[in-house]
């Protein structure tokens, strides 16, 4: 087993460091389970609601897939419900994870800041909603590190995490925005990198297994790889910082309601 010096080493040289063996299937199974407890609250006539382990299933996956083509505003609440699930909150702030992201970002791990909780459901061609190159600091806006569990194999044709190697070395690129950010659409799917950045360094497909866990540097430039298979991708991920960094900026998380729940609950949004 590598030592704290080893991993520090790995993770500042290559701006990423991958953790074999560390997530438990039950962690992974809780959150998976989560998922389709709401999938099906939202779709009762699923064929899959006695089945033990649903996402087995090549033909679960196809059914969510028309599901989300079908009724997208459903989806979209389906979507919203799984990021603040306890099982979730539970894996990413679990004791082994938060022991390595503080040995990364020199810290204790009462001394950790997080945000930014995803499960994301990634469908099988997707543009709309893939990401593109980007850093991560863009958004979170604090150094750090990205955690992004696999919950199914990473596949070729489900698609690996790609990374533009040693990026994280040359610091933040600021980006300067004129879009106003569209709720149903990832505020990534577009790359606001220049090319002329872009080509300067070497792609890195990173390989990785169910059961590890991959973090890396918020500076690192980064995009998901395509999904060419039958099967959803889903993976979470989350945000940590070092709160007592010199450069840390304190922030309050904020709740964006799904506008279409709202409507439906008869509930405004407030500004």
């Amino acid at each position: 087993m590598e030592n704290h010096k080893q991993i520090i080493k790995k993770f500042e040289d290559d701006g990423f460091y991958i953790a074999k063996n560390i997530i438990k299937e039950k962690q992974i199974t809780s959150i998976l389970e989560n998922v389709c407890r709401v999938y099906f609250k939202n779709n009762p006539s699923s064929k899959f609601l006695k089945e033990k382990k649903p996402w087995d299933n090549d033909l679960f996956h196809e059914e969510i897939i028309k599901f989300r083509d079908e009724n997208p505003n459903k989806f979209s609440e389906v979507y919203d419900i799984c990021q603040s699930s306890i099982p979730l909150v539970q894996l990413i702030t679990s004791k082994r994870i938060s022991e390595i992201c503080a040995i990364l970002l020199h810290c204790q791990p009462i001394e950790l800041s997080q945000i930014g909780n995803m499960v994301r459901m990634d469908t099988p061609n997707d543009t709309r909603n893939k990401t593109a190159w980007h850093q991560e600091m863009q958004f979170v806006r604090n150094p750090g590190l990205v955690l992004w569990i696999p919950l199914v194999e990473i596949t070729d044709d489900i698609g690996m995490l790609h990374v533009l190697e040693k990026s994280h070395l040359d610091g933040e690129i600021v980006i300067e925005r004129n879009e106003i950010h569209d709720y149903t659409t990832s505020r990534v799917s577009k790359c606001e990198i220049p090319e002329k950045i872009l080509e300067k360094y070497k792609e890195k497909v990173i390989k990785i297994n169910k059961g590890d866990a991959l973090f890396f540097d918020t500076k690192l430039i980064h995009s998901s790889g395509d999904n060419t298979s039958k099967r959803i991708r889903f993976t979470c991920q989350t945000r940590f910082g070092n709160s007592l960094s010199n450069e840390f900026a304190a922030f309050r998380p904020n709740a964006t309601y799904n506008p279409y729940a709202m409507k439906k609950l008869g509930r405004k949004i407030y500004d």
